[in-house]
C-alpha cells in the first residue's frame, strides 16, 4: 500500500505544530506498514518537538510505560517481535528520547524482518548516543544492504573515530568502494568473455573514481573518461553527476556547477542532486565575495559596488536554496535553523523569527535558536523579548564562557537599550575578564561607568 500521501500530510501537520494529529497519522501508517522508515522517523521527530518545552520527568514516564514495558518483555520472551516493536513504539510516545527504548525497537524490527523500519530506529539511536558503535555498525550494514553506500561509509567512519582499531569497520571502509563497483559493474548482464572484460574495466574505473584520495593524473583521467561518456549520451544523468563530483574534488567549481546543472535538469526530483548543485553555487559565490573583498582592500575601482551586488546575490541564493530544502524536509530543524540564520542576515526579521520559533522546539538546537531569536527581537526594537531569549540561551549553554562571548555581548546590548545599565555593565565586565580585546567592551565599560557615575 502506498502511504506516501499520508506521510506527507503528517509532516505538514507537524510543520504546523499540530503534533498530536501528526503522530496519530504516523501511527495509522505504521499500523498499515510496520516497515515504513519515513513514518517512524517522522513520528519520532514530531514527538520530540511536542515535548521540547516540557519533557516528562523520568518518574512519570516510568509509571506511564509500566504496562508497555511489561508487555514488551513478554513479547520478547516468546519471540513475538512485531508485538515487541509495537509496545516499544507505544512506550516511546511517552519518552521519545529514551535510547534504550529506541534500541529495543530497532532490534525487534530487525528480528521481525522490517529492515527499513529498523534503519530508521537505529538512526535515532546513533543521533542520541554518538558512541554506540554497535548500533552504528548495524546501521552501516542496513544502509549497505539498501545500497545507500555513502551513508554506510559514514557510519563506519564514525565508528573508527570512536574505536580506530575496529577491524570490521576498517574492512568495510576499505571494501565499500569495491562492493559498490561490483553492484554496478555489469557482471549480472555479462554474457560473454568480452562482456566480462568490459565489466572488469568498469570496476577498475569505478574504483578509481571512488578513491577518497587520488593523484591529479588519476583524477584527470577519470574526468576525461566521463567527458567522453556524456558527449556520447547527453541524457545520462548519473554520468553528469559523477563528472560534477570529480570536478568538485579537483576544485574546478565552475565546471562542477555546469555538470551538476545538467544532472539537475535530467533528474529534477532528486533532492540530493539539487543539494549538490546548490552547494556548488554557494561555494562559487563565497569565492567571488572573497575575491572582491581582496580587490576592495587593494583599492581597485568599482570593487565596492561589485561586492555589494555579490553579497546581495549570495543572500538571495542562500535563502532560495534553503527554502527549497526546507520544503523538501519540513521537519528538519537543522535546515530551518540555517534558513532562519540567512533570513536574519538578509534583514528579513519576521520571517527569520517564524523559522526559529519552530527550531526552538527541537532540544538539540533550542539554545542556538534562542540566541538568534534574541538578536532578531533586538533588531525589531523589542529589547525585553530579546533579553528573555538571550538569558534563556545563556543559561542553557552553560553560562558565560569563552565560547559564548558573542551571546553575552548581544545580551549586554539589549540590556543597554532597555536602560538596564548596571546589568549591561556586568555583562561587558564578564566578557572583559575573559577577553579584554573583544570588540569594544573596554569602551563600553568606560562609557557605562561614566554614565552611572553621572546619574544617567
Amino acid at each position: 500500500m502506498d502511504t506516501t500521501k499520508h506521510i506527507d500530510r503528517a509532516e505538514k501537520e507537524a510543520a504546523r505544530k499540530n503534533y498530536d494529529l501528526a503522530i496519530s497519522i504516523f501511527d495509522q501508517v505504521l499500523a498499515l506498514d510496520p516497515n515504513s522508515g519515513p513514518a517512524r522517523t517522522g513520528k519520532r521527530r514530531a514527538e520530540l518537538a511536542k515535548f521540547a518545552k516540557n519533557y516528562p520527568s523520568p518518574s512519570s514516564t516510568q509509571i506511564k510505560n509500566l504496562g508497555h514495558n511489561f508487555m514488551r518483555g513478554i513479547a520478547k520472551l516468546f519471540r513475538m517481535h512485531t508485538m515487541a516493536a509495537a509496545q516499544a513504539e507505544k512506550a516511546l510516545s511517552n519518552d521519545p528520547r529514551n535510547v534504550a527504548l529506541n534500541l529495543s525497537l530497532g532490534h525487534s524490527l530487525l528480528a521481525a524482518g522490517h529492515t527499513a523500519g529498523a534503519e530508521a530506529a537505529f538512526a535515532v539511536v546513533t543521533e542520541f548516543d554518538k558512541n554506540d558503535i554497535d548500533s552504528l555498525k548495524i546501521l552501516g550494514k542496513l544502509y549497505y544492504d539498501s545500497k545507500k553506500y555513502e551513508e554506510s561509509l559514514n557510519c563506519y567512519e564514525r565508528v573508527l573515530k570512536v574505536s580506530p582499531r575496529d577491524q570490521e569497520s576498517i574492512k568495510m571502509r576499505k571494501n565499500l568502494a569495491a562492493e559498490g563497483a561490483i553492484k554496478s559493474g555489469g557482471f549480472d548482464q555479462a554474457g560473454s568473455a568480452r562482456d566480462l572484460t568490459r565489466s572488469a574495466d568498469q570496476i577498475s574505473n569505478q574504483e578509481k573514481r571512488q578513491k577518497l584520495v587520488r593523484t591529479t593524473e588519476d583524477l584527470n583521467a577519470a574526468i576525461d573518461e566521463l567527458k567522453e561518456a556524456v558527449a556520447e549520451n547527453q541524457d545520462d544523468g548519473d554520468s553528469w553527476l559523477r563528472l560534477g563530483s570529480l570536478y568538485q574534488q579537483g576544485r574546478k567549481l565552475k565546471e562542477a556547477e555546469d555538470a551538476y546543472s545538467h544532472a539537475v535538469r535530467l533528474k529534477p526530483e532528486d533532492y540530493e542532486i539539487a543539494n549538490r548543485y546548490g552547494d556548488i553555487r554557494l561555494q562559487l559565490l563565497d569565492a567571488q565575495v572573497r575575491q572582491l573583498r581582496e580587490e576592495m582592500k587593494a583599492g581597485e575601482a568599482g570593487a565596492d559596488d561589485d561586492l555589494r551586488l555579490a553579497l546581495k546575490e549570495r543572500r538571495n541564493v542562500r535563502i532560495d536554496e534553503f527554502r527549497r530544502r526546507v520544503n523538501g524536509h519540513p521537519t528538519d530543524t537543522a535546515l530551518r535553523y540555517k534558513l532562519g540564520q540567512f533570513l536574519l542576515d538578509a534583514h528579513q526579521v519576521d520571517d527569520a523569527i517564524a523559522e526559529l520559533q519552530m527550531v526552538v522546539k527541537d532540544p538539540r538546537r533550542k539554545y542556538q535558536a534562542m540566541t538568534l531569536m534574541g538578536r532578531a527581537f533586538l533588531r525589531k526594537g523589542l529589547g525585553d523579548l530579546a533579553i528573555k531569549q538571550l538569558e534563556g540561551a545563556l543559561e542553557g549553554l552553560g553560562g558565560v564562557n569563552e565560547k559564548n562571548l558573542e551571546l553575552v555581548y548581544t545580551l549586554g546590548q539589549a540590556q543597554e537599550e532597555e536602560g538596564q545599565l548596571e546589568e549591561a555593565l556586568n555583562r561587558y565586565t564578564q566578557i572583559f575578564e575573559i577577553d579584554i580585546s573583544f570588540k569594544d567592551v573596554s569602551d563600553k565599560i568606560k562609557d557605562l561607568r561614566d554614565n552611572l557615575k553621572n546619574g544617567a
